[in-house]
């Protein structure tokens, strides 16, 4: 539970995306199978030129910068219920990297990768579609749930890594930094 004060609301209609943000940073960012994604899709770290050095630094940018049109050309009146995030996300790796670390099960993970790997070939909505299909939003909150508390020094390093993501992110892509 991420909550200190035991307080925890549905994620999937009320999480603040800091939360959300909060529970990914707990995350490994080194998980295997995601890599073998990348390696087949061409998505991600070592191909083309992302901003990000993983997948954890992708989301903790994107949620970072959620709130402002930024690098993803977002509606300043988005919403940020966490399972709308993450039905939004348009990289497979992200998705795959996220049930991956979370400790969604093996059966499931393979599956999920098979349903993005068929559609390879594919548009990336499609992929990442695929992988909703056999990883909903559900599952992945079921999984961060059961995540241990943080203590209030965790909660401003993972506070610190979204700040520092976005930076990265901002500055990489050459738009503004504002910190707030």
């Amino acid at each position: 539970m991420l909550y200190p004060t035991g307080n925890v609301p549905k994620w999937g209609h009320c999480v603040q995306i800091s939360d959300l943000a909060r529970a990914i940073w707990t995350l490994d960012p080194d998980t295997p199978r995601h890599k073998e994604l990348e390696t087949l899709l061409r998505i991600g770290v070592g191909y083309g030129n992302p901003w990000y050095r993983s997948q954890r630094e992708h989301w903790l940018g994107w949620l970072g910068d959620y709130h402002t049109p930024g690098a993803y050309h977002r509606s300043m009146k988005s919403p940020s219920e966490a399972r709308t995030i993450y039905n939004r996300i348009n990289c497979a790796p992200m998705l795959f990297w996220l049930a991956e670390a979370a400790g969604l099960p093996n059966s499931q993970l393979d599956r999920a990768f098979d349903a993005i790997a068929e559609k390879a070939s594919e548009r990336v909505a499609s992929q990442c579609g695929a992988h909703r299909k056999v990883v909903p939003w559900a599952d992945i909150e079921a999984a961060l749930l059961k995540l241990p508390p943080l203590s209030d020094g965790q909660i401003a390093q993972a506070d610190d890594a979204v700040s520092s993501a976005r930076r990265r992110l901002r500055q990489e892509l050459g738009l503004d930094w504002n910190p707030d």
